[in-house]
């Protein structure tokens, strides 16, 4: 999460930290050709930031849709890239012991940007590292204590292929 680029900016920067999250999910390939392929996945998203000045924290359950463009460069290593649309389930916001349901102060839907590489480690296990950027302003309401931000994330995943 980053609150700094948000509008309007605030007026001192935020200092966020990263936390981890957690994706689980399916996904469907269709071979286009030999190296071309297309990738759809339906994944529960946990996405999750530290907002450190006030030392509250953020988690955002989503259901994300990658639509991913796969290239393969090397027999096992392939390229993905291609949009991902995430609608919100719930978002929880965490400060001084107590924790505040803020799904209805949130933005319920988000898109974004994902790049990665795979590698298909055996026949039916690959193993894939993304980044996702955030294209779109996230709002939480005055009552949230925040503004906007903006998603940015690192995701490692395995996949099982059947």
């Amino acid at each position: 999460m980053n609150f700094n680029k948000g509008y309007p900016k605030p007026p001192a920067p935020v200092e966020n930290n990263w936390k981890p999250g957690f994706t689980a999910g399916l996904l469907v390939g269709i071979r286009l050709n030999e190296k071309l392929a297309f990738q759809q996945e339906y994944l529960w998203s946990r996405m999750q930031g530290k907002e450190t000045n006030s030392a509250t924290d953020y988690s955002f359950d989503y259901l994300s849709l990658p639509v991913l463009i796969q290239y393969t460069v090397f027999p096992r290593v392939s390229l993905l890239a291609g949009p991902q649309f995430d609608l919100l389930i719930q978002a929880e916001k965490r400060a001084n012991g107590q924790t505040l349901n803020i799904t209805r102060d949130t933005e319920e839907r988000s898109i974004g940007a994902t790049a990665g590489v795979g590698v298909r480690l055996l026949n039916n296990l690959s193993l894939s590292a993304r980044y996702t950027h955030g294209l779109n302003h996230i709002r939480l309401r005055k009552s949230a204590g925040m503004q906007e931000f903006m998603f940015q994330s690192v995701q490692l995943s395995v996949a099982a292929i059947f």
